[in-house]
């Protein structure tokens, strides 16, 4: 495995919003954000080859108002294999039941759906508020036969949370060839197979005639619009669209982008900073 580096800091928790969009210009593998009260401990992490990176990413983060702010390197397994020691499994909604420890599992609670994911390199263990908004609005819709699309994949998480309430099948892409290969072994590794099937690539590669019932995409605004013209193109008409990765203060802009797609926005959610839309394929 691969050594990484790491930028450490302590931010004001109004910067977080503004951490977000930060990110999208620097060359991170990820970023993890733990509250502290009035405050919030960030961790960057940066390829091992990006050394020359760190410095800009360390003046960014003071920019910011960060402080405390370090920099580091360790083995990527260290980090992975301490986590797994301490997670334990988390209920989402009023139906999921998401388990980090296929070998060891633990029985949910009556009447919730039992998925493992274990923490691995590829966003989506249905901890954070973006994927549990999508995970909300998917318990509420009613997907029995539905086909279903799911833009940037990262785990697969939100493709097996689909079939698990009734889709006849679920699609996942995303640009990460690891984010594939987890989101594989993370279809693997549940008790019964689900009808999912996942491809590295990006929209462009998506039949062109309209085929999907429900799309998800729990994606960065600047990630999503670029991909809009393929996805509407993919989606059947009178489909839905579910977008969350987006903050409140993106929502109006959001909802402006996808109006020109001749998607409107029929309710929103809302958990933290965070928020959600489901949307119609008018």
């Amino acid at each position: 495995m691969s050594d990484y580096l790491t930028v450490t800091c302590r931010l004001p928790a109004d910067a977080e919003e503004r951490l977000a969009q930060a990110l999208e210009a620097w060359p991170v593998l990820g970023c993890q954000v733990e509250d502290a009260g009035s405050q919030v401990d960030v961790t960057v992490y940066l390829d091992a080859g990006e050394a020359r990176a760190v410095g800009r990413v360390t003046e960014g983060l003071r920019a910011l108002g960060g402080e405390d702010v370090a920099a580091a390197s360790f083995a990527g397994e260290d980090w992975l294999a301490r986590y797994r020691l301490h997670v334990t499994p988390i209920p989402v909604g009023t139906k999921f039941w998401f388990d980090p420890h296929p070998a060891a599992p633990t029985p949910p609670p009556d009447g919730r759906i039992h998925l493992f994911v274990e923490p691995r390199q590829a966003f989506g263990t249905g901890s954070h508020e973006s994927t549990q908004l999508v995970l909300v609005f998917l318990e509420r819709m009613e997907l029995v036969g539905a086909t279903v699309l799911d833009v940037g994949t990262g785990s697969g998480i939100l493709c097996l949370a689909a079939t698990s309430l009734g889709a006849a099948s679920a699609v996942g892409f995303d640009i990460d060839l690891d984010a594939v290969f987890v989101a594989r072994q993370t279809a693997a590794a549940q008790v019964s197979a689900l009808p999912v099937r996942f491809f590295a690539g990006s929209a462009p590669a998506l039949r062109s005639r309209p085929y999907f019932d429900v799309v998800l995409a729990n994606l960065l605004p600047s990630q999503l619009e670029p991909l809009l013209p393929q996805v509407r193109r993919a989606m059947r008409e009178g489909g839905t669209l579910v977008v969350s990765g987006l903050m409140a203060d993106q929502r109006t802009a959001v909802e402006a982008e996808l109006g020109r797609f001749a998607l409107q926005v029929d309710e929103a959610i809302q958990a933290g900073e965070w928020v959600a839309l489901r949307c119609r394929a008018a």
